[in-house]
């Protein structure tokens, strides 16, 4: 490692799949401060609280763990071994040879880092190995990561808003990445 390089961008990530309660309530701590760093600018705080109440806790991510969905919680460790909980993402495979990417999310630390890049390349090599054949995944129209996922190879499929109750909507995009395998 040279003297210019930073242990936050060549330190080890873990993909750990979520399995116990104590896992589940991890990734529900960290959807909670996620959520309310990144989005509250983004689609505003009562929109924020609904999902969060709706979508990002441990009961209703356990129920998604019921109907097939994969969730991993990201891990970093440090140059002294300290390991820390940077983000979580959550897969679900689809038939035709597709994977749903329900959930990506990372710490505002780990922003930035190449951490992102690296975490895809996870799911990328995930469904790979599955032989499965289309990424895809939505993501709202004025969110910035729609331009980290076209730099990763996806494209824009579809514009959707989706009544989500309570009176909100997601204004998102479909994205797509065709994955070559045959």
């Amino acid at each position: 490692m040279s003297a210019a390089a930073s242990p936050q961008t060549v330190a080890p990530l873990n993909f750990v799949p979520v399995t116990t309660p104590e896992q589940l309530a991890a990734v529900a701590a960290l959807a909670h401060e996620i959520w309310y760093e990144y989005y509250v600018p983004l689609i505003g705080r009562p929109q924020v609280d609904y999902m969060v109440a709706k979508f990002q806790n441990a009961p209703a991510m356990q129920a998604q763990i019921e109907q097939g969905y994969e969730y991993f919680l990201v891990q970093r460790q440090d140059s002294a071994g300290k390991v820390s909980d940077i983000g979580y993402c959550a897969v679900q495979e689809q038939p035709g040879r597709v994977m749903f990417l329900s959930k990506f999310y990372l710490h505002h630390a780990a922003r930035g880092s190449g951490t992102g890049r690296r975490c895809m390349e996870f799911i990328e090599g995930l469904a790979r190995r599955r032989e499965l054949s289309l990424l895809w995944l939505t993501v709202n129209k004025g969110n910035p990561a729609v331009q980290a996922y076209q730099r990763l190879g996806f494209r824009i499929a579809a514009d959707l808003v989706m009544d989500i109750g309570g009176g909100f909507v997601m204004d998102d995009y479909r994205m797509e990445k065709a994955l070559g395998v045959l």
